[in-house]
């Protein structure tokens, strides 16, 4: 499937503490929903603006609101903003659907760009009306390897009055194209867009400037069973969930696997010997998982270390080994079964802080959500 990526670089004006830029992400499994606000001014006003208006347009689409409905809702408000002491921002919320076509509102914001077959340009852009003001739409479909580029004006008024109008869009756009023949990343590629932007107005900031890239790639894809069916009928439901998985499967729970084995006849072996001890779970090889392990158990260990570097994991052991395959995957399905497990009320469990599965699931699920994954849950 495909996946897309956001990278997203800030840098406040003239060091002021924080940002009138903002951003939000939202990534399911039909759409990827992109928000990225400038508000008016600078420091705190601004930022409390941006984070009003991307916080407005996304609880809109969220609600049912379509997203041109949402868009043309916020920028008919911001007419008022013009001649009244309330909060003004400029925006672009972009959608992309799961097969690339995307559709991209911009209000008194950049043109965005597109990066496609290693070159960049601006996208074209139609007006309508929105009340007083005007809204710009472009729309399109990603491939793999594509990217979208949007960007605040920071980006594009880079030298204003100094001897230009700024770089604008085709600027932009010859920049990342000179940057491309060098076959940077994104990432190294979003600071120098950011550095040039200094570098052209003087050495300093002179507008908060945030860029973001949106990369089309295929996904790489994590399924975790966790926990046995509420329902033993359901046992060859798991089993042939597991046979379908996409890319990678991990099994965290004995039981878990037990019932997995048993319905695809396929053995269970020790990989690593068990031990008087929390934290040195045993782990087992079975065919077409990437790693079996315990469940409750490492789903607390994991998630302990899963802000860690990999770079400090010395001991290989079966929860840092999986905090590395949840780091690396995109998107992450957590297949979860109903089935009490009484040891999880052993005082011993509590003594040592150890929190149920279905617990350890929710926490997991929410900081990975807020790492930028593409987290799926579902009850077996």
């Amino acid at each position: 499937m495909k996946f897309f990526e956001d990278v997203t670089l800030q840098v406040n004006k003239r060091q002021h503490p924080v940002c009138g830029d903002f951003v939000l992400c939202d990534k399911t499994m039909a759409h990827t929903l992109f928000i990225l606000c400038d508000g008016i001014g600078s420091g705190v006003y601004a930022n409390v603006s941006a984070i009003f208006c991307a916080n407005r347009l996304m609880e809109l689409f969220s609600s049912g609101v379509s997203q041109r409905d949402a868009v043309e809702m916020v920028a008919a408000s911001m007419h008022r903003a013009r001649s009244e002491d309330i909060p003004f921002a400029a925006f672009s919320m972009a959608k992309i659907l799961n097969n690339g076509h995307f559709v991209i509102y911009s209000y008194e914001a950049p043109c965005p760009l597109i990066i496609e077959d290693g070159r960049a340009r601006p996208l074209s852009q139609h007006y309508f009306t929105a009340g007083y003001e005007s809204v710009a739409e472009a729309s399109g479909i990603l491939q793999l390897g594509d990217s979208l580029v949007l960007c605040s004006d920071g980006v594009t008024q880079a030298g204003l009055g100094r001897g230009s109008f700024g770089i604008g869009k085709e600027g932009l756009a010859a920049f990342i194209n000179r940057s491309l023949r060098k076959s940077q990343d994104l990432a190294t590629l979003a600071h120098d867009i950011v550095d040039m932007t200094a570098a052209v107005s003087g050495n300093i900031y002179a507008d908060d400037t945030t860029v973001a890239f949106l990369n089309c790639r295929l996904a790489k894809e994590l399924t975790v069973f966790t926990g046995p069916p509420v329902d033993r009928s359901q046992d060859s439901q798991l089993a042939e969930r597991f046979l379908s998985a996409g890319g990678q499967a991990v099994i965290c729970g004995s039981s878990t696997a037990d019932i997995i084995s048993r319905e695809t006849k396929r053995e269970i072996r020790m990989r690593k010997p068990a031990a008087m001890s929390f934290d040195s779970p045993p782990e087992y090889h079975m065919e077409g998982a990437k790693m079996v392990t315990e469940g409750a158990v490492v789903l607390n260990q994991l998630y302990n270390i899963i802000d860690e570097d990999p770079r400090n994991f010395v001991e290989k052991t079966p929860a840092e080994r999986l905090c590395v395959l949840l780091q690396d995957a995109d998107v992450i399905t957590f297949i979860v079964g109903g089935a009490l497990n009484d040891a999880h009320n052993n005082i011993l469990f509590k003594q040592v802080g150890v929190r149920s599965r279905n617990t350890m699931v929710q926490l997991l699920i929410e900081h990975l959500r807020s790492m930028g994954k593409l987290v799926v849950e579902q009850a077996i």
